[in-house]
């Protein structure tokens, strides 16, 4: 059975980001999902908040971090 593809995430997944497809942040970001918290609207448009491990940059140790991110960014499934 096909259907449209929808948005896929999962703990475990490492999304690469713009700053427009995040809040709030400046430049690119890293981030390894390692919690699924919520869905969101937020100016009219479809997020979810996760928590994960965040990098700015290869060599960055990072952080743990709650984001936003923006639903029309993450990867699709059928």
């Amino acid at each position: 059975m096909t259907g449209n593809p929808r948005p896929r995430l999962r703990p475990g997944d490492e999304l690469t980001l713009g700053e427009q497809d995040y809040k709030f942040g400046v430049g690119r970001l890293s981030i390894v999902v390692e919690q699924i918290l919520e869905r969101v609207t937020l100016d009219g448009e479809l997020w979810v908040r996760v928590r994960g491990l965040c990098r700015r940059a290869p060599t960055d140790a990072g952080a743990v971090r709650e984001i936003y991110v923006r639903v029309s960014a993450l990867p699709l499934r059928r």
